[in-house]
């Protein structure tokens, strides 16, 4: 039998984990903490654990210069890639992950 309690507990607990792995996780620049906090924002365990992977996969491909780290820190800075701004199309053409609509 389905209990909702028991689901919701569950579900919370897995979110309070995912958080608080994401809060104490060192992140060594700015662009990996704008990465982190834009996984965040995906639906579910399994996409925020692939989206964190090719993070820190294109990390390793495409290293992050002095410009790309003051880029990412004005981001973070200005909020511009919470999760509110990234479920409309203007809040990700400001955040850099989509082309300006007109």
């Amino acid at each position: 039998m389905f209990n909702v309690r028991t689901h919701v507990r569950r579900v919370l607990f897995a979110a309070a984990v995912a958080f608080c792995a994401l809060t104490l996780h060192a992140c060594s620049n700015a662009c990996e903490s704008l990465a982190a906090q834009i996984c965040f924002c995906l639906p579910d365990d399994g996409t925020r654990a692939a989206c964190n992977t090719e993070a820190t996969t294109n990390e390793s491909t495409f290293p992050v210069s002095a410009s790309d780290a003051a880029y990412c820190q004005k981001l973070l800075d200005t909020n511009a890639c919470d999760c509110n701004q990234l479920k409309t199309a203007a809040g990700k053409a400001s955040c850099g992950l989509s082309y300006p609509t007109q």
